[in-house]
């Protein structure tokens, strides 16, 4: 027996909400209708063919071998092989439809989530939920919505036909149906739960594995291999475990199943001949009703095994439903061509978790045209200062203003078109150097491209390439150094004419040969435009004509760089060097 603080233990209580998560994520899809409706016609004409052709059977068992008897049997064999066959095209064409739909829905989605989304759900979590787990539209109509509306169409044309015969026998077929589906509702729910588990170990395993390969450098260079492996095998060994669970719920639900259907085969068994021997029934009727059982019972299996179906569906559904349910950003507003005016924090507070705020209270502002350097040991808030300038983050209260407006009020993608970021991530695509470089520019002429390199520093690495522009850069910039990827970086942001400038660490890879020229290369770029540089270096300084300093969260000075020199101590110290990163 698991133990009572196994995370996997299964549980056959469902959580609340998943139904109506469900049925919202359904109705989002964009279903391709006409598909759709061409497929469920289909299956409706192959049941009553089929339903035909076992009518047709039985009448020749039952002794009538007539030319047309014999020529409707295969009439009614063909049909149904061929029909068969469309019916399988037409449904792979649906679902391949439905897939794409569905995965083109829950990418546009995560394109809209704020980034406090993935500060709870990882990015490559969210990966594995568009590769893996949007199948579930699919799923829900192609496994169960409609081969459940079959299996029943199909249940009641055998009902219906056997009740010509004689009421009796539908009333044996029908009487098991409340204890198979008793059977189907008690498995449903533990295959809920197990699906649900073995999609968030799932997933996990996804973060695990990307997040050990990236940094297997590390892992080598500390000798960490093994402990990197026993996490990966932790995860695994929990797959495992939930897939075993799995396998032994199986077992008793088939051979719960098995039980009632043996029950129910006897008992419509011996009814049947009892009728048979009283003369009650004809043998065409005994025999009609004989081969109908047989196909009732396997249309209520079906209708069982859809259930089960749909709530293993459920279970990787859950966490497509919540990404789907969560709140998006809201891109209303007045919409902006260019802005000009000052930034302005006014009694900022933000933080990630709201119960501990990294900025408390504060209050500063970032003049127009002008170049601040915003300073502070690592950890004060200062990269999350400029993400609620750009609203990649919107504070919990207090306003970020632009020449006295709330950022709010303007429409959030021309908002943020007034930006140019250079990250301390270098955050660099695989692709062309060209590629990169014109990231968010659209097409940019030649010229221009190789002048924000020189402006950059980066116009002789790139042109030592054979490709030049075009030369290939792989995943994460990983063929390139620290300072090569620094450098695109930069350049990218010299094409900007947008009026707000953040480099966070811009020279953070660079050697101090390259940090002068860069600094002058910065100073040229930001000409005109309101500048925020963020470092730890003393060369931060020889841009600066003002400071911002960060301390516990709120502002310990503001005001121009001369007076900042004389009246903080953090700023004396930076400038002396005599302060790190930390």
């Amino acid at each position: 027996m698991p133990a009572k603080n196994d995370p996997d233990r299964v549980r056959v209580k469902e959580r609340k909400g998943i139904w109506r998560r469900f049925v919202r994520l359904f109705f989002r899809c964009r279903l391709p209708w006409l598909f759709l409706a061409l497929y469920i016609a289909l299956e409706f004409l192959f049941v009553n063919i089929g339903v035909d052709q076992t009518d047709a059977t039985a009448q020749l068992f039952a002794g009538d071998t007539s030319a047309a008897s014999v020529a409707r049997l295969i009439g009614l064999i063909v049909a149904n092989l061929l029909l068969g066959n469309l019916v399988v095209f037409v449904g792979a064409v649906t679902s391949a439809r439905i897939d794409r739909n569905m995965r083109g829905v829950l990418t546009e989605k995560l394109m809209c989530l704020p980034l406090t989304y993935f500060k709870d759900d990882s990015p490559r979590e969210a990966i594995y939920r568009i590769l893996q787990n949007c199948i579930v539209i699919t799923s829900t109509i192609m496994v169960f919505l409609i081969p459940v509306a079959t299996a029943l169409y199909k249940s009641a044309s055998i009902v219906r036909r056997v009740f010509t015969h004689d009421w009796r026998l539908s009333a044996v077929m029908l009487a098991f149906v409340p204890v198979q589906i008793f059977l189907a509702f008690l498995f449903g729910r533990i295959n809920f739960f197990l699906s649900s588990r073995d999609a968030d170990l799932h997933a996990g395993l996804m973060h695990r594995l990307a997040e050990t390969i990236t940094n297997i450098p590390l892992a080598k260079a500390f000798a960490r291999e093994d402990r990197e492996e026993k996490k990966g095998e932790e995860l695994v060994d929990r797959l495992y475990r939930v897939s075993i669970r799995g396998g032994w719920f199986d077992q008793f639900r088939d051979l719960g199943g098995v039980v009632v259907s043996l029950t129910q085969a006897v008992v419509m068994t011996l009814t049947g001949m009892s009728l048979l021997g009283s003369g009650e029934i004809t043998t065409r009727g005994w025999i009609t009703f004989f081969l109908f059982s047989s196909t009732f019972n396997g249309a209520i299996t079906e209708l069982m095994m859809y259930w089960n179906n749909i709530k293993i569906i459920q279970g990787g559904a859950d966490k497509v439903a919540e990404i789907m349910d969560a709140m998006e950003e809201d891109y209303g507003g007045e919409q902006v061509e260019h802005l000009n005016g000052d930034l302005t924090l006014s009694n900022v507070t933000f933080g990630y978790d709201p119960e501990k705020p990294v900025i408390k209270g504060l209050s500063c502002t970032f003049p127009a045209g002008t170049r601040t350097a915003l300073l502070g040991v690592s950890g004060c808030g200062k990269t999350t200062l400029t993400s609620l300038l750009m609203r990649l983050y919107d504070p919990q209260s207090g306003e970020v203003q632009v020449g006295g407006k709330n950022a709010r009020d303007y429409a959030l993608d021309d908002y943020r078109r007034q930006f140019v970021m250079v990250s301390q991530n270098d955050m660099i695509f695989s692709g062309t150097i060209r590629e990169n470089v014109c990231y968010g520019h659209g097409d940019v002429p030649e010229e221009k491209i190789l002048e924000a390199l020189k402006l950059a520093g980066a116009y002789d690495f790139v042109m030592e390439r054979p490709e030049g522009l075009n030369a290939r850069v792989e995943e994460y910039g990983s063929n390139l150094s620290g300072g090569q990827r620094q450098k695109l970086a930069m350049a990218r942001a010299a094409l900007s004419s947008a009026p707000y400038m953040i480099l966070d660490e811009p020279t953070a890879s660079m050697d101090a040969l390259a940090v002068s020229a860069l600094m002058e290369s910065i100073r040229r770029i930001s000409e005109g435009r309101c500048l925020i540089l963020i470092g730890h270096s003393p060369s931060v300084l020889t841009l600066a004509e003002r400071v911002v300093v960060l301390e516990n969260g709120k502002a310990s000075f503001e005001g121009p760089l001369s007076e900042g020199l004389k009246k903080s101590d953090f700023v004396k110290a930076l400038s002396k060097g005599e302060v790190s990163a930390e």
